[in-house]
């Protein structure tokens, strides 16, 4: 045994020891991105939302398209020919390239910085022959590496092809659904679990846990699970006039002996201080799966003010004197615009 640890030891000492010492690891930079997609005009936004600013030379994103990587990946232009990749500063102006096509003169990624890259010169990866068109029922991961640490900064799903968790496609088309996931946030007050991670995919294994009051709490309003969705629909690409807002709950119950559900209601308020308006009160619980719910809100959002200020909450009582065992799940939450 002994000469056991004695050569394992040695190998250790190997390792550490050669080419000159440890070798240090590339710092791999701390910042916060915040991302966006548009499948009408093949665009993908790439926004710098805090943290340490990025050398735009030492980046590579990728794409993912239904689980086949699209080549080759995107990086900043250090050609003329490449149009596809461009930066808008923060104070929104079109960054400049020079006549070699690069960003020499501010080669940085800082806060309010948005990358913008356009997919319409990309081959599609399931066939080469065609160009990349996103679609609403494609599933689209983004990968953000810096490649001097060779680590990746993010990754995210930019769209998860509005696909229920039958695998049927959505009811609603034409854009992707804004979720409170990941510049939103949440709230829970009935002793639950919550995320806006949670609600951010169907079927995906992760829900919150919400705990319904009896109806004998003295003001069952206030159990509740709150969303904050933080829209920025200027950033976003929303433009006035809205034609239409759709909202989409995914959520079931577990019922314990006879007891039942005095009330299932989601409200909005698009108002600092918060107005709570109830779009809807008569769900109706499933005791095996997950049931989808769109609603109009459409009457409710009238303005880019109001849909920037939208939160959502959900308030779920019991009828019994006193409290139960009862659970609630909430799946996904999102908002569609038009």
């Amino acid at each position: 045994m002994m000469s056991i640890v004695v050569l394992a030891f040695s190998t250790i000492g190997l390792a550490v020891f050669s080419n000159g010492g440890v070798v240090k690891p590339e710092h791999t930079p701390n910042t916060d991105l915040s991302e966006n997609i548009c499948p009408d005009t093949n665009d993908i936004k790439i926004v710098h939302s805090g943290g340490e600013t990025i050398d735009l030379s030492s980046i590579e994103i990728i794409l993912s398209v239904n689980g086949l990587q699209v080549l080759p990946p995107y990086v900043p232009p250090y050609d003329t020919s490449v149009s596809n990749f461009t930066v808008i500063d923060s104070d929104g102006t079109l960054r400049e390239k020079d006549d070699n096509g690069t960003y020499s003169s501010n080669h940085v990624f800082s806060l309010g910085d948005c990358i913008v890259i356009n997919t319409n010169e990309t081959r599609d990866p399931a066939n080469p022959t065609k160009k990349l068109d996103l679609k609403t029922t494609d599933d689209i991961d983004m990968f953000f590496v810096d490649t001097p640490s060779k680590q990746v900064i993010q990754k995210v799903a930019l769209q998860r092809g509005n696909k229920d968790n039958s695998g049927v496609t959505e009811s609603v088309t034409g854009s992707n659904w804004i979720t409170p996931y990941p510049n939103g946030t949440a709230s829970d007050t009935s002793g639950g679990w919550i995320s806006t991670e949670s609600v951010n995919e169907i079927g995906d294994g992760i829900f919150t846990v919400y705990y319904p009051p009896s109806e004998n709490d003295s003001d069952p309003n206030s159990t509740a699970q709150v969303f904050d969705f933080n829209i920025n629909a200027t950033e976003g690409g929303v433009s006035a006039p809205i034609h239409k807002v759709i909202l989409k709950i995914v959520y079931s119950v577990r019922n314990v002996g006879n007891n039942s559900y005095k009330q299932l209601a989601l409200d909005i308020s698009v108002a600092e201080p918060e107005n709570w308006i109830r779009v809807n009160s008569d769900k109706k619980p499933s005791m095996n799966d997950f049931d989808a719910y769109e609603i109009d809100i459409t009457p409710y959002v009238k303005s880019i003010d109001e849909l920037d200020k939208l939160k959502a909450r959900v308030v779920i009582i019991t009828d019994s004197n006193e409290n139960t065992e009862k659970k609630a799940w909430i799946d996904f939450l999102g908002v569609h615009i038009e």
